[in-house]
């Protein structure tokens, strides 16, 4: 049993009562259950408006291709690794990324468009939506105006086929415009036209309308610049290109045409280098040429003066003359090279500021450094004029490029002048040898003498000759046998039979997630947000006090919910009520009537309803029951029962301020069991009546003549009315009604019971929904049919 003050945490249990968490996963799920049609409704409108998107969307297809890009790098470990580790030169994926770029130019896209001439497009009407005719269509449309102003137009036109001969002009919604005949000249937006038909028979098409649309060149290219997908595969040479369209057939030829246009582009950047090469060569043989035409005339000159054959030379001082033979042939293999470096030290000092390319004949010197130097400054400055076709000066790549070319030229120059320096070392101590033998043959005949550096001067000139002639003759052969930048390993095909986008199994799964999600989110932040009781775990939550019962919520408009032979689910929780009243005041010794206060904390959470229909639940029960309204300030007795005045009808305060008044004279039956004592006239200080004698002694009378005195108080927290007739009260019931009451303000009624403030408190959970609580009808919830 429960004493009347002294409840302590451990005794609640008889109630059901705790005051720790708890989390039961099949309270939570049976929240979100009772809210199911927001879940079907939520899901039947995402999977309507997937299905409205699978059905209504362009199918998109991807169609891919792989390539090889050959990247010829022949870099040694020179001087110029140190700028490759300061990465001022370009690199193998450096050179792969600009690749790329020029892959997805403007210029080979919009070349790729004339080819294709996509900036005409061709559609019919299909069941929902337009379907692209191609790459060939029922007519065609021929523009008599030149390409520089059809590919700046745009254009809309629609064609209705009347016959095998003509055809009219319509608008979108199909009303004739104006008719036409297949091949004539027709005045449009984009200039005269003439439009002819493709298949013979016409009359099977007769009555379709082909929408013809016209649109920029430039607009087509960049729009298939942005879609087209190209990536190194596994940070190889490996490229793969990827577009995704509606047309299976025109993505195939738009990757495979642009592969061949960025052939075309490296092998004519090649050819030019070629060419290069062999004018630069041509202009030097001229210069040889002449030179050694003037050495060739001054030996005949010379022989011819003085009768002599190169045969007839005599032979005096032989061993020397063959060591100064050999030593004069040293002399003149390294004056042709001298000859050589300087003529292309002068050439490259001449670019500055300048971005022509070395010629690649130039490299064969002994010196391993100045070729690869050669070779890495022309490619450097072949994907220089790459990349302005594409871009400016001002793009960060060729900036990078410029800055690399300025360092290499730096470079080849030093390296020239160092094979300079030292050839000119190993001269002139070839020189020193040639002044020895010189005076040791100087006794030799002036004549020999003279034909010697005649020879010598005709050997210089003949190799230079025939080193220019070996690498003309290659620059050529290189013209003719150019190899291609880029190998086609796959060409353009799908990837699976379906299309890519829309992908139905995403869209509905998402469809599905999001219809259960969102109102999941949104039933979980409102319950998150919200700061109302809810049900009575949220009570046991806060609360230490006995919860009491539960009443469930109705929407019967008659204030007084229970009569003797109600056997209704609100019947049942009052008696369920009456029965804890007796478990709670079952400690009392009190041979007088019992006192049960019902109160709440702030106006509306049902506390004249309680405490009304728990008197008459009383009464029916045999009990002499009293039931007095001491909420003085807003009175509601006479809303549940008819008494004589109404409002007006005397009572409580009359009363008090009244002592002419007897309390028979402010009480009125109801029933035989039930007398109501209503709380008078308003006054304007109901504390300070509630603190005179007459109220104890209105009390004292009612223990004295019934059993139960129910007592409709005032809200706690809003006066103070409650507070001053607690030491007549033997049990208090705090209304808290669900849906209504602030869960914050729990606080109040757990420190009234802490504090013992109000005698022997405890919980009544008002409006429960009948849904989530107890079922009280026990199946005894519809009334007995009368007989």
């Amino acid at each position: 049993m429960i004493s009347n003050t002294n409840n302590t945490p451990a005794d609640n249990t008889a109630f059901g009562t705790s005051t720790g968490f708890s989390f039961n996963l099949r309270d939570q799920i049976i929240k979100y259950l009772k809210k199911w049609y927001w879940f079907a409704l939520s899901v039947f409108v995402f999977v309507t408006l997937a299905y409205i998107k699978v059905r209504y969307t362009i199918p998109q297809y991807n169609v891919s291709s792989t390539i090889v890009i050959s990247q010829d790098q022949n870099m040694s470990e020179s001087e110029l690794s140190a700028f490759k580790d300061l990465g001022l030169i370009d690199d193998a994926k450096n050179t792969l990324e600009n690749e790329i770029q020029i892959i997805k130019s403007r210029t080979l896209l919009t070349n790729v468009v004339n080819n294709l001439k996509l900036n005409v497009s061709y559609f019919t009407e299909g069941r929902i939506l337009e379907v692209e005719n191609y790459p060939k269509s029922l007519i065609e449309i021929n523009f008599l105006s030149p390409d520089s102003i059809v590919h700046t137009k745009s254009q809309v036109l629609y064609v209705k086929i009347n016959s095998s001969t003509s055809f009219s002009f319509v608008n979108k919604e199909g009303e004739k415009i104006e008719d036409h005949l297949f091949g004539k000249t027709i005045s449009t937006g984009v200039g005269d036209v003439i439009i002819t038909p493709t298949v013979d028979k016409m009359e099977a098409n007769k009555e379709e309308i082909i929408k013809i649309v016209v649109s920029p060149v430039k607009w087509i290219a960049e729009s298939y610049r942005n879609r087209i997908f190209i990536f190194p595969v596994n940070g190889s040479s490996i490229v793969r290109l990827s577009l995704n369209d509606p047309v299976k057939a025109k993505a195939k030829d738009i990757i495979n045409n642009l592969v061949e246009e960025y052939n075309k582009a490296t092998i004519e950047n090649k050819k030019q280098t070629s060419a290069r090469t062999a004018d630069f060569i041509n202009n030097r043989l001229e210069l040889i040429s002449g030179d050694l035409t003037q050495v060739d005339d001054q030996a005949a000159s010379y022989l011819s003066q003085r009768g002599l054959t190169s045969g007839d030379v005599g032979g005096q001082a032989q061993q020397i003359s063959q060591l100064d033979s050999q030593n004069s042939q040293e002399i003149a293999r390294l004056n042709t090279q001298l000859h050589f470096i300087e003529s292309m030290r002068n050439f490259v000092l001449s670019q500055e500021g300048k971005f022509d390319l070395v010629p690649q004949s130039n490299s064969g010197f002994s010196d391993p450094t100045v070729s690869a130097t050669v070779s890495k400054y022309n490619r450097l400055i072949l994907q220089r004029q790459r990349l302005l076709k594409v871009s400016s000066v001002q793009n960060p790549v060729v900036v990078n490029i410029d800055q690399q070319i300025g360092g290499l030229r730096q470079v080849l120059i030093n390296s020239l002048n160092s094979v300079k320096s030292s050839m000119k070392v190993q001269l002139r101590s070839l020189n020193t040898q040639n002044q020895y033998f010189g005076g040791q043959i100087y006794s030799a005949p002036i004549r020999q003498k003279d034909i010697r550096a005649i020879e010598r001067e005709q050997t210089i000139k003949e190799q230079l000759y025939l080193y220019l002639l070996q690498k003309r003759e290659e620059a050529e052969i290189k013209s003719h046998i150019t190899p291609a930048n880029a190998r086609v390993l796959d060409r353009a095909s799908t990837i699976g039979a379906y299309p890519v986008s829309p992908n139905k199994r995403t869209i509905y799964a998402s469809a599905l997630f999001l219809g259960l999600m969102l109102p999941f989110i949104i039933l979980y932040t409102s319950d998150l947000l919200n700061v109302k009781v809810r049900s009575r775990d949220d009570l046991e939550k806060v609360l230490s006090m006995p919860i009491i019962g539960e009443i469930p919520k109705v929407k019967s408009k008659n204030k007084l919910l229970i009569s003797k032979n109600d056997r209704s689910g609100i019947a049942e929780a009052f008696r369920i009520l009456r029965t804890n009243l007796d478990f709670l005041m079952a400690g009392i010794s009190k041979n007088r009537g019992k006192v049960i206060f019902v109160t709440s904390t702030i106006s509306g959470e049902g506390k004249t309803l309680i405490s009304s229909n728990l008197s008459k639940t009383l009464a029916i029960s045999g009990k002499k029951v009293a039931y007095l309204g001491t909420d003085l300030r807003n009175p509601k007795l006479h809303n549940f029962f008819d008494l004589p005045n109404g409002k007006n009808t005397k009572g409580l305060t009359n009363y008090i301020m009244n002592p002419e008044l007897k309390p028979d004279d402010i009480i009125y039956k109801i029933e035989d069991s039930l007398d109501i004592i209503p709380s008078g006239a308003i006054p304007p200080n109901p504390a300070e009546l509630l603190m005179q004698e007459r109220v104890g002694t209105m009390f004292n009378y009612l223990e004295e003549h019934y059993d139960y005195i129910v007592v409709d108080t005032a809200p706690v927290t809003l006066v103070t009315d409650t507070l001053l007739l607690a030491k007549y009260g033997d049990l208090s019931i705090y209304i808290v009604r669900e849906n209504y009451s602030d869960k914050r303000v729990l606080q109040v009624p757990e420190n009234f019971y802490r504090e013992k403030r109000l005698p022997n408190i405890a919980v009544l959970l008002n409006a429960v929904d009948n849904q989530g609580a107890y079922n009280y009808g026990y199946g005894y919830g519809k009334k007995p049919k009368k007989k």
